[in-house]
């Protein structure tokens, strides 16, 4: 998660799944009267966040800018204009190839610290029928979080955590259901929360320098730790309050505590 906020791209990968018929499990999201569509095979490629074109078969796919001095905000096909999101940042995440159809995964991001996560699309490409644009209100997540995997004729895109609650995006035909599941609290991760007790923590012994009352630590903070925080909370083993006395401790005593003591209290770590 991390990585991306200090934005170093994903690697390129490409997977080839055979899907056997009669596999899929039944779901509430999408509704079960969906039609369905035998897929025999599905072809997987995972695309960097530097990409901005790619060759479907239905043509050439481009991210350009609707101004000169606008971000990349507007996704094309063959120069024909599918989507624009003026002022937005687009990015090209993953390319799927369905039997004759063709599903693109892009997302949306205003750039700042206020849009932590991004906003995702399934663009639809099919031939002899006008591309098609699906999305949801939940379907964000941070992109490093992103695994899309295949089930018969679905596809199941793991977004992550929302509110302490893993959550699934499921795309089965032209229909798209947003899944949030209850689980245990469990450890954030020792990347992340060697993250947090480095980088975040650091920052608010720091800010003792600028403001020695320490009211609010984190009100400084710059754009990439708000962001990096904002999506280490969305895990449920991240414990808010815990950060936020540590952090406010750090400030006030310019001492930092033990990582153990800190990786229990705030990132659920177990002895």
């Amino acid at each position: 998660m991390m990585k991306y906020l200090a934005h170093v791209g994903w690697l390129s990968c490409c997977s080839l799944l055979l899907v056997l018929p009669g596999c899929d499990t039944r779901v509430e999201t999408p509704p079960t009267d969906t039609p369905k569509v035998t897929v025999l095979e599905t072809y997987i490629q995972s695309l960097t966040l530097e990409d901005e074109i790619l060759d479907t078969r239905f043509g050439k796919l481009a991210i350009t800018h609707s101004k000169t001095d606008m971000p990349p905000d507007t996704l094309t096909l063959d120069k024909q204009q599918l989507f624009q999101q003026e002022g937005f940042y687009l990015s090209l995440h993953y390319y799927v190839k369905q039997n004759t159809r063709d599903v693109v995964l892009f997302g949306s991001n205003c750039g700042g610290t206020a849009c932590p996560q991004h906003q995702f699309y399934f663009l639809l490409l099919n031939k002899d029928t006008t591309p098609e644009i699906v999305t949801h209100p939940d379907f964000s997540a941070i992109p490093e979080d992103l695994t899309l995997n295949v089930d018969g004729d679905r596809l199941l895109l793991d977004l992550g955590f929302q509110a302490g609650k893993h959550k699934n995006a499921v795309l089965q035909t032209n229909k798209l259901g947003i899944e949030l599941e209850t689980v245990p609290k469990s450890f954030v991760g020792e990347e992340n929360c060697r993250w947090l007790y480095d980088e975040a923590l650091g920052a608010c012994k720091e800010h003792q320098e600028t403001d020695t009352s320490c009211r609010e630590p984190q009100i400084n903070f710059p754009g990439y730790l708000t962001r990096g925080i904002a999506a280490v909370s969305e895990h449920p083993g991240f414990i808010h309050e815990a950060f936020e006395r540590r952090c406010k401790i750090a400030c006030e005593s310019t001492k930092i505590v033990d990582y153990p003591t800190f990786a229990k209290e705030v990132c659920s770590k177990s002895e």
